[in-house]
């Protein structure tokens, strides 16, 4: 895994430099069809930027762009787990197209699952590292979660992602076996 330090220095999110007691970690999707990362650096690093997120994994490269150091403060997930939880987005697919909120359609199904499977890859070596540097059990209750999960307990904003990108891709992968990932990964490395 490799993380290049894209600290977006002019984002409200690090102007504040509000800190918070790591608690656990979302997997975020971009919910768009970009597999740039940089797109998005470059998009968040304005002093009008209305969210932010902690790092975006390129979906073409697999590598990490960290956006805000770890423990700040982050806006993106629209509830309580900002002020808890370190947020990560996957970039999508340039081959898929959204048709109404988390529905796509896809022209090339085999490249979507490779890129997504290079973001879960990489989102998954990311979390370990997380798991470890915070002292964190990533099969614990809540510790790592999808935005989609985060609703449904109550703690984020009402989407999908990334569960969408996995049940529409037919991938046959969900969030316990993204857990069980960066469980096996983190024990290998102890």
């Amino acid at each position: 895994m490799e993380i290049i330090e894209s600290i977006v220095t002019s984002n409200p999110c690090y102007t504040a430099g509000k800190k918070i007691a790591v608690k656990g970690l979302v997997l975020h999707s971009v919910g768009c069809p970009q597999p740039s990362a940089e797109v998005f650096v470059k998009q968040f690093n304005s002093a009008a930027a209305k969210v932010c997120v902690h790092a975006f994994i390129d979906a073409n490269t697999g590598k990490v762009y960290q956006t805000l150091p770890w423990d700040y403060k982050a806006w993106h997930c629209g509830g309580n787990a900002n002020s808890t939880h370190i947020g990560v987005e996957m970039c999508e697919p340039n081959c898929i197209k959204y048709t109404g909120g988390a529905t796509f359609t896809c022209s090339d199904e085999t490249k979507a699952k490779e890129m997504v499977m290079r973001t879960i890859d990489s989102a998954a070596e990311l979390f370990a590292f997380l798991c470890a540097k915070y002292g964190l059990d990533p099969l614990a209750d809540g510790v790592i979660i999808s935005h989609k999960e985060g609703h449904d307990r109550g703690v984020a904003s009402g989407h999908g992602d990334p569960d969408h990108l996995f049940r529409q891709l037919n991938m046959n992968f969900t969030m316990d076996d993204f857990r069980k990932k960066v469980a096996q990964i983190l024990e290998r490395k102890v």
